[in-house]
């Protein structure tokens, strides 16, 4: 296992490469990250927004906002995505991962900004909640999901997540991946941990 001070508040920022060749770059949330959250969240389409909040939203209210980016700890932790767009380095996703004290569920969420949709970052941004859950001892990684969101239910089933139901709430199912099952499709987590800031997603 490893050490899980490694996850703490501080993590230097990780260097990827995605299937296509683009370089990205994740890193924790801070409080400075504020103003660009919010206009990332803008950004997103109508429906991506949708998806992520599981119903209509415009923008993150002021208490959303401020919650989402002191999360930078091991049992709540959130991360941003930058990739280069032009002469821009710009936002394009994020992703928050809970665990309650106690718990042995890690819960998450995600989104992918509209253009970068569909080339590997959502499954490196679940790979990289899911070494972190791995790490910190929970037992299942759960997301809700819109049952029309047919995107993040195929990205689910490809990264090992079973799709369960019915949920309390009818839009909704949960996707659960049980982590006491070795990894076998994505790289060994330890990889995420490493001085290298290049991997294949």
């Amino acid at each position: 296992m490893i050490d899980p001070s490694t996850v703490e508040s501080g993590t230097p920022p990780r260097r990827f490469r995605l299937p296509g060749g683009e370089s990205v770059m994740v890193r924790a949330i801070s409080p400075q990250d504020k103003q660009r959250l919010q206009a990332y969240m803008r950004n997103l389409s109508a429906s991506t927004r949708r998806n992520r909040f599981l119903g209509a939203i415009n923008e993150l209210a002021p208490a959303e906002l401020d919650r989402l980016t002191r999360m930078d700890g091991p049992d709540s932790l959130a991360l941003i995505a930058f990739a280069r767009t032009g002469e821009e380095t710009v936002m394009v996703a994020e992703a928050v991962q809970v665990i309650a004290s106690g718990s042995q569920r890690c819960e998450f969420a995600l989104s992918v900004t509209d253009g970068w949709q569909r080339r590997g970052l959502g499954t490196l941004l679940l790979w990289n909640m899911e070494c972190r859950a791995r790490v910190l001892g929970a037992s299942y990684l759960i997301g809700e999901v819109l049952r029309t969101n047919e995107v993040m239910k195929g990205l689910a089933r490809k990264a090992g997540f079973a799709i369960q139901g019915p949920f309390t709430d009818a839009r909704l199912v949960e996707i659960v991946k049980d982590l006491s099952i070795p990894q076998t499709a994505a790289p060994p987590c330890r990889e995420l941990f490493l001085e290298s800031r290049s991997i294949a997603a």
